[in-house]
């Protein structure tokens, strides 16, 4: 048979000797440090009490909303049940998942089952009114709602209905015969800690144990809740150890889970016909509904069924259900009543006017894609999230402000499980509120922005006074036939130099713009629209440099090309980053992978292992040539056992000691192993062991020589640092190939580079469309506009001086960088805390001669902690990407008077990168020039 490209994908996955990973999410670089933080915290905990009986933990996952915490909490129990490279697992692990809401418990085993192929039915066990056991069976997860636990419930009764055991004498069996491996997980922690302890125990706290409770107490207690305070607190008075991790919400909207932006609709307090906002409902879910069909139409994707909810009153008719229904099936010709449920808490169908309309379990909508409408009263439930509904109208008024926050915080996650960067609509989800006025909005909004203790992710961006903005027609007219750019390779780029090294003075490949007088600018005055809008159309940070990209003047591009060719970098996050070692294999996997029926690099994954082997056979040579090889070998193969006698006849008669060396049998050989393929992971291990070994019988031999060489700790920093240094060379070679593929595939990719430590060369992607605020003033030749060119904005009041003054001089396109994202052009910059990202406020586009050339203006704050990194930031970057542009400037505004620094200028870069001091201001009072 011959083999196609995806054939040796797969063969070359299969020679690693490993097992194919169980969690079939692949989980991002967060969610993999909080399961191996969680991970880490519950083998110790089991340990501690083997250790001290009397020892109690209580360990916390911290999650907000929409971070997957039953995605982390599926990695961190397919570990411990099962073990992996890096975590030995528990023996005998035993989780009961406990909660106030059955169905919370089915949606989370739903998840669970979705996102892991170890987690079979088998292992995940509902406890149901006939469960009857002794104790709980090892490596399974068993969910139970403590309803079931209430006095007058079954299961706290033993010796009734032919039962034997009672469900609190199986915890408390479990716990006296085998507390090794059996945790209590509280999902949604802070509820089962109610305040009604005081009083009386709650049942979690019963099954928890100890303290008053007359139970002998749970070793391990698994906490998870987006504010655990009352939980720790409640641990805390129980007298056990507590460990925590948080997920920092920046994270998890980084990585494109939640959705950006919520958009706002009221009538200003102004009745209007309930009837009119259903219909204006109807339409904007079916806007939805045609945006998400033609871009997973254009990417190949799964589709995408957006659902409306309806948020109705406490007590609605069957004749205002019945109008409701009618209404909507008026407008949406598409469906039937059939395509709309209920989620009332009778659980019964309804009768609204001439139709039925069925109850469905909250947890079943997101998979019944033939739901399109849900009607509910006050909030849907705890732990319910529907990434597809898109739009919510609420009939409530503005005293139930709480009701509405609760559904609204489980309609955040995306669809796709990441961003969309063309139509930044599909990041958005509208809510509808005919009964607030201005008052009552603004309060809903304040309150979305700040995030509450249950459903709310903090930092939504929240619109109240919508406007619709595409890319700007006026652009598209004005600049279509004006020269713009290819890419090129420019001659020396493509030398290993470091973005951080000290670079040559290289000086501007043109002249710097003339600069503006202070008078010259018209003040700027809210909602108008400014003059002159008309009348123009290897050491450090970077192993290896990518090949710099230069604007040449050959085809009929746009500004929109110009600006999406610009470079920008990938700004490392706070959180740890993946190894790079599993960053290439990632970035292997995906380069060898068929995109319609072609590979970007078919042997990606085994020039990754022989690469990465090779550094392996390298250090082992060198070893073996100083010989340090045979000494680790030695270590590696057998133990020292040091024996004394001592006369108990005779005790002032001398002692006597030997030494006697141990060689490891084969159960030694294979711990030892264990610990190798954690230090070489991703198979590596196994691979030098077949590389070594000709013949069966030279397998061990070829284990203690992988052995010896896996406890060198020189080894694995050598294979991370070619490993990384092999990543940063693909995405140069193979970035064009890449940024040809569907956006869910360049996702993929993108995140590999977002999870790196180091910055990373990338590119801005320009939305198509985006819903922002209509306020501030408005100005002309932004690249995104409303239909009539206009782009309305609020800015400070230099900020307007540097756009004005820039508009007035003749630039003929600008974009407002945003301060982070996929859309922003972002430059990385070294303080004490690490590297961040600068985000320049403008992006001029100007014609010179035939050209159309970039330029980077940033109005600078002096006043910050960082100016003066920034600065600095800037300055590599303009050395190191100088012939991209026409101009890279700073201003800044000192006593009224504007200042710039030009970053193109050799001395006044060499002057940055010298400054010892600590106030952005002196470099612009020493080397600026006036603005």
């Amino acid at each position: 048979m011959n083999r196609t490209p995806i054939h040796e994908v797969f063969l070359a996955w299969a020679e690693t000797g490993a097992e194919e990973p169980a969690l079939q999410y692949e989980l991002f670089d967060y969610q993999e440090s909080a399961a191996a933080a969680v991970s880490k915290h519950l083998i110790k905990a089991a340990r501690d009490h083997v250790d001290d009986a009397d020892e109690l933990t209580a360990v916390v996952l911290a999650a907000p909303t929409g971070s997957g915490k039953t995605v982390i909490a599926t990695s961190v129990i397919e570990a411990a049940l099962d073990g992996d490279e890096t975590t030995p697992g528990i023996e005998d692990a035993t989780f009961l998942w406990v909660t106030d809401d059955p169905s919370l418990n089915r949606q989370t085993l739903h998840k669970m089952m979705a996102a892991s192929s170890a987690l079979a039915l088998n292992r995940l066990i509902t406890i149901e009114h006939d469960f009857d056991e002794e104790v709980f069976s090892s490596g399974r997860v068993y969910f139970l709602n403590i309803q079931k636990l209430s006095a007058s419930a079954t299961l706290s009764r033993s010796q009734v209905d032919g039962r034997t055991y009672s469900l609190w004498e199986t915890i408390s069996n479990t716990v006296i015969k085998r507390p090794y491996g059996f945790v209590i997980v509280v999902d949604e922690a802070h509820r089962g800690m109610a305040t009604a302890r005081k009083t009386r125990d709650t049942i979690v706290t019963q099954i928890i144990g100890g303290g008053g409770t007359g139970r002998p107490p749970v070793p391990v207690v698994w906490g998870i809740s987006a504010t655990p305070r009352r939980f720790l607190s409640a641990m805390s008075e129980l007298g056990r150890t507590t460990k925590a991790h948080s997920v920092r919400i920046e994270d998890v909207r980084a990585s494109g889970l939640l959705k950006d932006q919520i958009v706002l609709g009221h009538t200003r307090g102004v009745d209007a016909a309930e009837s009119t906002l259903v219909r204006h409902a109807v339409k904007r879910v079916r806007e939805y509904d045609r945006k998400w069909f033609e871009y997973t139409t254009s990417t190949s994707e799964l589709p995408v069924h957006p659902a409306l909810v309806v948020q109705v009153a406490d007590k609605p008719s069957g004749k205002e259900l019945g109008d409701l229904v009618s209404t909507i099936l008026e407008e949406w010709h598409e469906i039937t009543a059939n395509n709309i449920v209920h989620t009332f808490a009778d659980h019964t169908q309804v009768e609204a006017g001439a139709y039925q309309i069925a109850w469905c379990p909250p947890e079943d909508i997101q998979d019944r894609k033939d739901i399109r409408v849900v009607l509910c009263k006050t909030a849907i439930t705890t732990g319910w999230d529907c990434p597809r509904a898109e739009v919510l109208l609420s009939l409530r008024v503005a005293k139930d402000i709480d009701l509405i926050t609760q559904v609204m915080g489980r309609m955040v996650r995306t669809p796709l499980a990441r961003r969309i960067s063309t139509d930044e609509d599909l990041n958005a989800v509208h809510c509808i509120l005919p009964k607030f006025d201005q008052a009552a909005v603004d309060a809903i909004a304040d309150r979305f922005k700040a995030g509450d203790e249950e459903t709310l992710a903090s930092g939504t961006k929240v619109v109240t006074k919508p406007i619709e903005l595409t890319r700007n027609p006026t652009l598209n007219c004005d600049t279509q036939a004006a020269a713009a750019i290819t890419t090129a390779v420019e001659d020396g780029t493509a030398t290993d130099v470091s973005f951080w090294q000290e670079h040559e003075n290289i000086s501007p490949s043109r002249p710097a713009a003339p600069t503006m007088k202070n008078d010259r600018r018209a003040e700027a005055r809210s909602d108008t629209t400014l003059p002159g809008a008309r009348g123009l159309a290897q050491e450090g940070l970077f192993a290896v440099a990518a090949p710099d990209q230069a604007l040449i003047a050959t085809g009929d591009k746009s500004v929109f090309d110009i600006i999406e060719a610009l470079p920008s970098y990938t700004i490392p996050r706070r959180t740890r980053s993946r190894s790079a070692i599993h960053r290439l294999f990632k970035l292997a996997f995906l380069l060898a992978v068929e995109y319609d029926g072609k590979s970007i690099e078919p042997y990606a994954l085994r020039r990754a292992r022989n690469a990465l082997v090779a550094v392996i056979d390298a250090h082992r040579i060198d070893l073996e040539t100083t010989g340090e090889l045979t000494i680790l070998r030695e270590r590696a193969a057998s133990a020292r056992l040091f024996e004394r006698a001592v006369s108990l006849a005779n005790l002032g008669e001398g002692r006597s000691e030997t030494d006697t060396v141990l060689h490891l049998d084969a159960r030694g050989i294979g711990i030892l192993m264990d610990r190798a393929r954690a230090a070489l992971p991703e198979g590596l291990a196994n691979d030098y062991v077949d590389r070594l070994a000709q013949t069966d019988e030279d397998v061990a031999e070829a284990m203690i020589t992988t052995i010896a060489l896996a406890s060198d700790p020189k080894l694995p920093e050598q294979i991370e640092l070619h490993a990384s240094r092999i990543v940063e060379e693909w995405f140069t070679t193979h970035g064009s190939a890449i940024t040809r593929l569907p956006d869910g595939e360049k996702d993929r990719f993108d995140r590999i580079k977002e999870e790196s430590d180091q910055p990373l060369l990338t590119a801005i992607r320009l939305p198509t469309r985006r819903t922002e605020e209509a306020e501030g003033t408005v100005w002309e030749r932004h690249v995104l506009s409303d239909a009539n060119g206009n782009y309305q904005i609020k800015l400070r009041d230099w900020e307007e001086h540097v756009l004005g003054t820039e508009l007035e001089a003749g630039a003929i396109a600008w974009y407002r960088n945003p301060p982070s994202g996929r859309h922003s052009l972002q430059i990385p910059y070294v303080t004490a805390m690490g590297i961040s990202g600068l985000a320049p406020d403008f992006i001029f586009i100007s014609r010179i001669g035939h050209k159309l050339v970039a330029g980077l203006i940033d109005p600078h704050g002096t006043h910050l902690a960082d100016s003066v990194p920034k600065l600095k930031g800037l300055t590599v970057y303009a050395t190191k990407h100088a012939s991209r542009f026409h101009r890279i400037q700073s201003i800044a505004k000192l006593e009224g008077t504007y200042w710039m620094l030009n970053h193109l200028d050799a001395q006044v870069r060499a002057a940055i990168e010298t400054y010892q001091g600590g106030d952005a201001a002196d470099l612009f009072r020493q080397f600026g020039i006036s603005y």
